[in-house]
């Protein structure tokens, strides 16, 4: 039989010795007999009889003792012993019973912080792999974006040595000046087919120096003028130059030059530089004048007023300049250096 049926035939014992004894009259029950009962009844009706079952029973048989006590011996020193001893047995029932529920409540809070920390632990483990992730996103970004610059950097290093390079091959041709802030590059010779405004051989090479010079000079604007001789009429040259300056400024536009920045005017047989009366000065009349302007200066279309002044008009050659002497240079001379004409050139064409 298990501790629990024997503590409840015990328990019916006990139940039944007490009702007999309040039917039959006998002696009522010491104090301590008294308490002992009571704290039995708590035993057995509270969280003991399912945590302690074993306490319960020996306290039962204890209380058991002390009720034959009581019959054979009312109110004798027997009874309130073995009274007494029911009494300390149900306490420690009871005792042991909250001892056993604290532990489980103890291992019940245990297991909950328990997971709780794994919770946090893993949710820990995923930001960490998250920031891991992006650190080694950021980390890729950042290497990438620093290549990017370094290759950026080159770039501009290549472009800032082309564009010296290029700027001493136009000042050793001497096509190339400064007036008033403003960097004016005159190319002149046969630049393009008679009449027509495709560019020569010869212009296309001139021209890609002229690009890498203009790469000094990002942020400012560019203006290609195109010039005729003073042969023909004045609306036809009129309409050549402009065409020759779209050709040019189209060809530079190719060449890496900000097609927002640069624009092309036609200028005519307007401020020419040398006669007309020449095929010399007719040639170097014949010319293309690619002006960078200042940052935050006029526009080049305002500075003809200004150059004309100190240029000769077509109406005036007497007070031209002087055309330049042939050159004496070996026939290895810069592609840059201004060519004229043969002397033999009819005077009705146009260049």
């Amino acid at each position: 039989m298990s501790n629990t049926s024997r503590t409840l035939c015990i328990s019916g014992f006990v139940g039944l010795a007490l009702m007999g004894t309040a039917c039959g009259g006998a002696a009522a029950p010491t104090t301590e007999l008294l308490t002992a009962r009571n704290a039995y009844a708590t035993a057995r009706n509270g969280e003991a009889a399912t945590l302690n079952p074993t306490g319960v029973h020996a306290a039962a048989e204890a209380l058991q003792a002390a009720e034959a006590a009581h019959k054979d011996d009312s109110g004798s020193q027997r009874e309130k012993n073995y009274a007494y001893i029911a009494l300390r047995k149900s306490e420690l029932a009871i005792a042991a019973a909250s001892e056993a529920l604290a532990r489980k409540e103890q291992q019940r809070a245990e297991e909950t912080y328990k997971g709780q920390l794994e919770q946090r632990s893993d949710q820990a483990t995923q930001q960490s792999s998250q920031y891991a992730q992006q650190l080694t996103q950021t980390q890729q970004q950042l290497q990438q974006n620093t290549q990017t610059l370094q290759q950026r950097q080159q770039e501009l290093e290549q472009a800032r040595v082309a564009a010296e390079q290029a700027q001493a091959e136009l000042r050793q041709a001497e096509a190339i000046r400064e007036e008033e802030g403003r960097l004016i590059i005159s190319l002149s010779g046969v630049l393009f087919e008679p009449n027509g405004d495709v560019l020569s051989t010869l212009a296309e090479r001139r021209l890609d120096t002229v690009a890498h010079a203009l790469g000094a000079y990002k942020d400012r604007p560019i203006v290609v003028e195109g010039y005729t001789d003073a042969q023909g009429s004045d609306s036809k040259n009129l309409e050549l130059s402009q065409r020759r300056a779209n050709a040019v400024r189209e060809y530079l536009e190719r060449r890496g030059v900000e097609p927002e920045r640069i624009r092309a005017v036609g200028k005519g047989e307007t401020n020419p530089v040398a006669s007309n009366d020449t095929a010399e000065g007719r040639a170097n009349n014949r010319r293309v004048e690619i002006i960078v302007d200042r940052d935050n200066g006029p526009r080049s279309s305002e500075r003809s007023d200004k150059v004309s002044e100190n240029r000769p008009s077509s109406a005036d050659n007497s007070a031209a300049r002087p055309a330049p002497a042939p050159s004496t240079a070996p026939s290895s001379q810069s592609p840059m250096q201004r060519t004229s004409p043969p002397a033999q050139e009819p005077a009705s064409p146009r260049q």
